[in-house]
């Protein structure tokens, strides 16, 4: 038996066409705009994905909307005026060149005026210092927000995922990075002046390797930051003629942490006084902007 509510809304047979053609009529009408829509939300990802790799910063302020927030793989919030500042020193400043960015499986759903966008994200990028470094690939998730204000789309919020690195290449990756910097050391201790460092560009090099927030314990407990390690070369006379590392091993954490553990054996000449000491030490290294970099370090002497 049918309701009273049924029977009072029932519709009519001779009605039913007509019914039938202005629900179609509607349906067809509402796709239409969503494809539209759709259509607009994407005409204007692709200038915002030119515009970010470009620091096109104009174009930036434009389409972030006030209340704008990024979150980052590491689950940071980050403003726009946060991230207006990060794009202004990259464009003036780059740490890093990208090589190429790619999205797939790009997702985008509107509702109103408000739109989600889901993608896959592969990034290739070199530090924008180096020549000779293999370039590092990214891979992720990302989720926008957007909603048309005023008559134009702004970007409200964006979320990244990064995909854990494969440990093989973090660990040979940190193992060159140890290669490269023991062959540096031996650069900078090799009887030049500091001025000669200077101009073959070593002491420049040694500042790209060591992490802004770099500290380093002596043997004695003596620490150093950055620029006092920098600094200290000015007055180092030491020489090494010979360095063997063993019992190497690396650890790594998350997507760009590494704990380094070794012996090191180091012989050469301090003021002209011959030395041969083995220490033990346990480096940290991080991966910022394309390359591996040292946060901390700490040796400890080993007794003969």
């Amino acid at each position: 038996m049918m309701s009273r509510t049924f029977q009072k809304i029932r519709i009519p047979m001779r009605y039913f066409p007509t019914v039938v053609a202005l629900v179609a009529a509607s349906a067809l009408t509402a796709s239409a705009q969503n494809n539209k829509a759709e259509k607009d939300v994407r005409g204007f990802l692709a200038l915002y994905e030119k515009a970010v790799p470009s620091r096109d910063i104009a174009f930036l302020e434009r389409v972030m909307g006030d209340d704008y927030v990024y979150s980052g793989p590491s689950g940071k919030m980050t403003t726009r005026a946060q991230a207006l500042k990060y794009f202004k020193q990259q464009r003036d400043n780059p740490d890093f060149k990208s090589n190429s960015l790619k999205h797939e499986n790009v997702k985008v759903h509107v509702s109103g005026n408000m739109a989600l966008v889901t993608n896959d994200w592969t990034a290739q990028t070199t530090p924008s210092d180096a020549t000779d470094v293999e370039p590092t690939t990214d891979r992720g998730r990302y989720t926008g927000v957007l909603e048309k204000r005023n008559g134009r789309w702004m970007i409200i919020a964006e979320h990244d995922s990064e995909r854990i690195h494969d440990d093989k290449w973090m660990v040979a990756g940190v193992l060159k990075a140890r290669r490269d910097y023991d062959a540096l050391i031996r650069r900078l201790r090799s009887g030049r002046s500091y001025s000669e460092l200077e101009q073959s560009g070593d002491i420049a090099a040694l500042g790209r390797t060591l992490a802004d927030e770099y500290t380093r314990t002596t043997r004695d407990g003596q620490i150093f930051n950055k620029a006092q390690d920098l600094e200290s070369y000015k007055t180092d006379h030491s020489t090494i003629t010979n360095a063997e590392l063993s019992e190497q091993n690396v650890r790594t954490i998350d997507n760009n942490a590494a704990i380094e553990t070794a012996k090191a054996r180091y012989a050469g000449t301090n003021a002209g006084v011959p030395f041969d000491v083995t220490t033990r030490y346990t480096t940290t290294w991080a991966f910022y902007d394309g390359r591996w970099q040292i946060t901390a370090g700490h040796a400890s002497l080993v007794k003969p």
